[in-house]
This record gives C-alpha cells, structure tokens and sequence, in this order.
C-alpha cells in the first residue's frame, strides 16, 4: 500500500498515515496537495491524505481546492490529529538569537501569539512543517527555527527550545484519505472466501483446520477482528463431530456473528472439506491478499493458490 502526502518527513501527515491504516504502508512524501492527489490520479500511490480543516484557522483551503482539481477521487476515510507544534532549532541555538523562523502558512497562522509576544522573530513560509525542519538542519544556522512536531525534531537532530507554541492547547487538524473512484481500494467491504481439508472425521481436526484457516485469512490480509463482521462456515456431509464456530469462539472471535451449515453433497466432490465465507469492514482502503485455500483444498482454487 502506497500513500502520498503533502510536506517531508516528519510532518502531521506521517501521523494521520499512521492513524488512519494501522498498518505498515510505503508512505510517499510529495511537494504539494495537488502532487499528492496527482499521484495517486496516475497510479504512483494508491491512496493519499489531505489536510481540509483545523481547529484554529478553519478551513484549509489550499487542500480543498487541490481535491475540487481532482473530481474523480474518493474521500473513504478521516481522523483529527493533535498538533502541538514546537520551536525547533539547531542544536546550541537560543530563542533570544532566533531571527526569522519558517514553517507551512497554515502552521505558522496557528501560531500568532508566539510572533506577537516575539517581535524580532519574523515567520517565513516554508512548503512544508518537516520540510522546514529538514531545511534549518541542513543549514545549522542558529538564527534561523522552524515550527514543527516533536517528531521531526528527532527525525533531523534539532533542539526543541519551546513546546505548544499554537495559539490553542486543544489544536487539531482533519485529514482525509482519499483514492481513485477507479480503483477497489474505494471499496470498505468485502468478502473473503477460503477452504481448508482434514484426513477424517474428528473433533480437533476441525477445530485445529478451523484455527488454521482462520488465522491464514487474518495473517495474509492483514485483518484485525474488528473489522470482520459475520463468518459462514459449511462442511460437507462426511463432517458432523463438531461446529468449526466453536474454534473459531475458542480463540476470541467471540463477538464475531457464526454460522454453520452443511454443503450440497453433489457427487465428486471433494471429501472431508471445510470452507467459510468471511465478510469484513475495512477501517482503511488496502488491496487484500483475498481467497486462502489449505491442504487438498488447494485444488479447489489453484489459481490463488500461494506457491511454495
């Protein structure tokens, strides 16, 4: 999964990546919202997030207009990230010796008690709350700081000479992840099928067949039990000494709807088979690994079969 977002390392947006997926993601820094969007119109990330409001200045317009220049993409996601934004500065710098500290306008327009109570520190606008933070290490001038988290003060080496120096303590942003109308990914719910055999009729063969399904479909689509919402479970009618939802219960999908009924015996069939039917909420849009047929069932569907 590739997300782009507007700034350098170290900006909110890592965070609201971080928020929103809960899942490790290539996560591609880009100049500007429109680049970010831009990438994911041409394919080179799946998915970006853009910043559209915040509790002190309102409406970040510089990223509604990049998304009213892009009608075809989808807002699937949002989350509201706390940012306490820092003075940072090489190390040895002094506020007293600051002249001129750079950030994003919007960050630096968080900020106006700090210039107004810090009269020879003029801002400077820089693309990006990372990006300025990259750039005054780079240059180790200590008369020149940057606004900026936390966060990139550890990514660049930079001292932190002041804490929250937003204008409100309770300061927040709304980010929103955003993919292509083109793609799946706009798609939060799906349905997983999956298969699995056992040698004979018996009751740890399938409660040990059911763990082991269950837990390839969770490992290799990267599923957490909240975002599963009903599992269907049918054996075929050699199968009868136990339910696979009491394995399922058994290793916490407690919460989870079961059900269990029998396959159609059509004649031919694959013997001593388990199969289920998992359909899930996605809390963020990610291409999923899907169908996971085990053991003989593999030859149910080669095709998705994964290859030693």
């Amino acid at each position: 999964m590739r997300v782009a977002f507007q700034g350098d390392r170290g900006a909110y947006a890592e965070s609201a990546i971080a928020e929103i997926w809960r899942h490790p993601v290539e996560q591609i820094p880009v100049p500007t919202f429109t680049g970010a969007l831009r990438a994911v119109d041409e394919g080179a990330a799946d998915a970006c997030v853009i910043p559209v409001e915040n509790s002190i200045v309102g409406r970040v317009e510089a990223g509604w207009q990049a998304l009213a220049a892009y009608p075809g993409m989808r807002i699937v996601g949002d989350t509201f990230i706390p940012v306490r934004h820092c003075l940072l500065a090489p190390k040895g710098a002094t506020l007293q010796g600051l002249v001129t500290v750079s950030s994003h306008p919007v960050a630096l327009a968080q900020c106006g008690r700090f210039f107004e109570s810090h009269p020879w520190i003029k801002p400077s606008k820089s693309f990006d709350t990372g990006g300025a933070a990259r750039d005054i290490a780079e240059r180790g001038d200590p008369s020149h700081g940057a606004i900026a988290s936390t966060a990139a003060a550890e990514r660049y080496g930079l001292a932190v000479l002041e804490e929250g120096v937003q204008d409100r303590r309770d300061n927040h942003t709304r980010f929103v992840a955003v993919v292509s109308q083109h793609s799946r990914l706009w798609r939060r719910t799906h349905a997983i099928r999956g298969a699995i055999s056992v040698d004979k009729d018996d009751p740890k063969q399938i409660a040990e067949a059911t763990r082991e399904l269950l837990g390839e479909i969770v490992e290799r689509n990267g599923l957490e039990l909240d975002e599963i919402v009903s599992v269907f479970f049918t054996l075929t009618h050699d199968l009868t000494t136990a339910f696979p939802a009491l394995a399922a219960r058994e290793i916490g999908w407690v919460n989870v709807p079961l059900l269990c009924a029998t396959e159609i015996p059509v004649p031919g069939s694959m013997p001593r088979c388990l199969r289920t039917l998992v359909q899930v909420e996605l809390r963020a849009p990610r291409p999923l690994d899907t169908h996971i047929y085990l053991r003989d069932a593999v030859a149910l569907r080669p095709d998705v079969a994964v290859k030693d």
